[in-house]
């Protein structure tokens, strides 16, 4: 019986090697996407039993081309709390957890003015809480600047969450430059066709779940 021949032997084994570590990545990868995506840790895990207020700050010129933004994304950002909390499979970072209306929380802004030159740390303890999530809107648009006729929606902003314990505040979780723009995958120079209203309405709903997720367990949203 002839010998095969090595040289043709060996370049054989190595394709056949080579096609079956092909097919097992493409396995694992098949099964990577099909696993659940993995759950988050919050960052701050301290509010639960405590009653937690929302405060949204704007400067001058926000204010003025938005003024309702303080209030709707204080809002937005209650609301989702409120609802996380009272689920039947809540998280325990919300057991027990007391949300101020956001209404109220504006209305002290609104009725002092004066804190606005004010360290956040002499504010907290004035409101009738022992929480306080606090952002500081750094920016906020619907529109890119370089194409006012389409739509992109951004929001970037300061977060910094106080505790309140006999009368003083202190600042113990903060993260800054938090941003978000909308649609999430939409083109740099913006979209036709969305308007202003969803736009707005769209970018508080994103920042909303971006913050809150800081404060309780949550997937990954996969590429």
């Amino acid at each position: 019986m002839k010998t095969p021949n090595r040289s043709f032997i060996l370049p054989c084994v190595l394709a056949l090697t080579l096609c079956v570590l092909a097919a097992g990545c493409a396995v694992l990868g098949v099964l990577a996407n099909a696993a659940p995506p993995p759950t988050v840790d919050a960052k701050y895990k301290g509010l639960s039993k405590q009653t937690v207020g929302v405060m949204v700050w704007t400067d001058r010129a926000l204010s003025i081309d938005w003024p309702s933004l303080q209030l709707n994304l204080s809002q937005s950002m209650q609301t989702r709390l409120q609802n996380e909390a009272r689920k039947k499979d809540h998280p325990k970072e919300l057991e027990g957890t007391k949300l101020i209306a956001a209404e109220s929380v504006v209305r002290f802004q609104h009725d002092h003015p004066e804190l606005e030159t004010e360290a956040i740390t002499d504010v907290a303890p004035r409101m009738n809480l022992t929480r306080l999530i606090y952002i500081e809107v750094e920016k906020f648009e619907t529109r890119p600047a370089e194409s006012v006729e389409l739509f992109r929606g951004t929001l970037t902003g300061n977060l910094k969450l106080l505790e309140v314990t006999e009368g003083k505040a202190k600042i113990v979780y903060e993260e800054p430059n938090i941003g978000i723009s909308y649609p999430p995958k939409g083109p740099e120079e913006g979209s036709p066709g969305l308007g202003d209203a969803q736009t707005y309405e769209k970018t508080l709903e994103a920042y909303t779940t971006e913050i809150v997720n800081r404060f309780i367990p949550h997937t990954e949203e996969r590429e």
